[in-house]
């Protein structure tokens, strides 16, 4: 089921799931770096974010959405590693798609690790390309025209 997410409800899950899966890929670039929990839960703040609840209502994926003046940014995706390849991650793609167009947005942007080829594969698969590489981070801008 895809929901609105509930921040007392969602955010441990969701933050396990950025220290999962996506602070390894920006380590990568920074070594260093580190995000507290109130790091995460103000960018989540700023954000609408979408959670995908499978069977007993446990987090298996979220999206979060930044609108931006002339285009959508995604700025996390994440799905359980227990959960992929059930379509969860499209479902959630659709998501931010159908809501760039419910604000008049014709764009969705979204920046990928270099190191992260799954993510990289899973995006050109739904239609992103790479418009842009940032030496420093180490990532692709992906876009797609909605």
């Amino acid at each position: 089921m895809l929901r609105k997410r509930v921040p007392k409800r969602d955010d441990t899950a969701i933050f396990g799931l950025v220290e999962r899966l996506l602070l390894p890929f920006a380590r990568q670039t920074l070594p260093g770096l580190r995000l507290s929990r109130n790091t995460i839960r103000n960018r989540l703040k700023s954000c609408i974010t979408f959670v995908y609840a499978a069977a007993g209502n446990k987090t298996a994926g979220f999206i979060a959405l930044k609108l931006e003046r002339d285009r959508l940014a995604i700025d996390m995706l994440a799905v359980d590693p227990n959960y992929q390849g059930r379509g969860i991650g499209t479902r959630l793609m659709r998501q931010a798609e159908r809501t760039a167009r419910e604000h008049g947005l014709r764009e969705v942007v979204l920046w990928v690790d270099e190191a992260n080829v799954q993510a990289q594969r899973f995006y050109i698969k739904h239609g992103y390309e790479a418009v842009y590489y940032d030496h420093r981070l180490r990532c692709y801008l992906l876009m797609k025209s909605v």
